[in-house]
Order: structure tokens, then sequence, then C-alpha cells
């Protein structure tokens, strides 16, 4: 198995599915008549601006208010119509907010915060706004209440702390996964690099332990048969009378 080939299509897929759930969009659905309130993170890490926008299907983005964001507070700047008495942006260190009041069937749309960063604007944190006409209630599709009470505000605030924490979590997970397997393999090539090493030194040293052929023969008897043709020359011969 090609692990460099595998490791980039992993990291594809888990940045497929992390993509896929960052670009979901929250559907909230209130009743005609009740106050509502939005959402959106602050990633500012310097001063700068925020700001709230919402697009209908028939529409081009409008801005609806804007704030700067620094240490001492400024009030926000609403546009488009968009009254302070209707619609309300405020921001904090964690989130800035944008609260509904009374809400009507125009109101609903597409609502996403944007952030000026140094040289262009990141839009995130979209949620598309669905008020009945009647007091009839559907359940939020892939979304919490955020209402305006600080309960409910900590509970988003957990919400979307451990949707970026499993987000992470799962992007991270393959390339631990890969990591580790590598260094396995580094591993095992360097303890066969060591007794390929200790081998060699071996037939260097000693040459003949593993070239020595084991032979066997049989033993032979050098002493020479003597013939029967033979003369003993030491034999004393004697004569009988």
């Amino acid at each position: 198995m090609n692990l460099s080939a595998t490791h980039p299509l992993m990291l594809f897929l888990i940045g497929v599915i992390f993509v896929k759930q960052a670009s979901l969009t929250f559907v909230k659905t209130v009743n005609i008549g009740t106050t509502v309130t939005l959402l959106c993170s602050n990633i500012l890490k310097e001063p700068s601006y925020i700001a709230w926008f919402k697009q209908t299907n028939d529409s081009l983005p409008l801005c609806i208010a804007t704030q700067y964001v620094s240490v001492n507070p400024v009030d926000s700047i609403y546009f488009n119509g968009f009254k302070k008495n209707h619609v309300e942006m405020s921001v904090n260190k964690t989130f800035s907010s944008l609260k509904i009041v009374n809400v009507d069937v125009s109101d609903s749309g597409i609502f996403y915060c944007g952030s000026f960063l140094t040289n262009h604007m990141m839009f995130h944190d979209k949620t598309q706004l669905v008020v009945n006409e009647t007091n009839h209630f559907e359940e939020d599709i892939a979304s919490v209440d955020c209402g305006a009470a600080e309960e409910t505000l900590r509970s988003c605030h957990i919400y979307y702390t451990l949707t970026v924490i499993l987000s992470a979590f799962f992007l991270l997970l393959p390339t631990v996964f890969v990591i580790v397997v590598l260094l396995r393999l580094k591993e095992r090539n360097k303890e066969r690099s060591i007794n390929t090493w200790h081998f060699n030194k071996n037939l260097y040293f000693y040459p003949d332990f593993h070239c020595a052929p084991v032979s066997f023969a049989k033993k032979l008897n050098r002493r020479p048969v003597r013939s029967m043709s033979d003369v003993e020359t030491h034999v004393v011969y004697a004569a009988i009378k």
C-alpha cells in the first residue's frame, strides 16, 4: 500500500467533510411577532469591522448593520432602511448577535455576518430565518435555539465550540495515524539496516566463516598392501639335508 499516495487522499476526504460541515446553513423557524436572536462568531484578533447581511432568493445581499470592534465600544451603524428599534446589533469578545424584535414575514431570509480582515472580508455563520404567518412551530433544523438569555447564549457557545473541536479532531486523526505508521516503518527499516551492517561486518573480519564448505571423506588406509610376489629381504633361508 502506497502511504504517500493515501495520505493526501485521506486529507482531501476529511477536508471535504470539514468544508461541508462548515458550510451548513442553520435553519431557524419562528412565529410571527416573536423576538429572535442570531449569533455569529467573533474571530477578530485585532480592531476591525463586523457586519451583518441579509439575502433573499430574489435580491442581492443587503448590509444590515456594521460595528467597529475595539477596546472602546462603538455604536452600530444601520443601513438600507433597517432601524435599531427593529434590528439591534451587538458585539462581545466571543459573539456578534443580531436581535430582531417583533419579527414579520418580510424578515424571512438568510442572515450571515462578515469580518473585515487585512485586505478581504470573510463571511461565516449563515442562518436561514423562516417566519410563519400563523402560530405554527417547527423544530429548528441543524441549529440550536440561540435566544437572548444568558444561559442560552452559553449553550450556543458550547455548541459552536464542540463543533470546532470535533471538526479539528476528525481532521487531525488520519494525519496522526499516518505519522505513527510512517514512524513504525522507519524503525523497522532501521533495524534491517543494523542487521545488514552486522552481517557485512562478520563477512569482512571472518571471510571463511560462511564460505568454507564442510566436507566429509572416508579415512583411507595409507599402509600399502603387500603382494605375495614380494620377496622379504630380511628372511633367512636354511637348507635341509
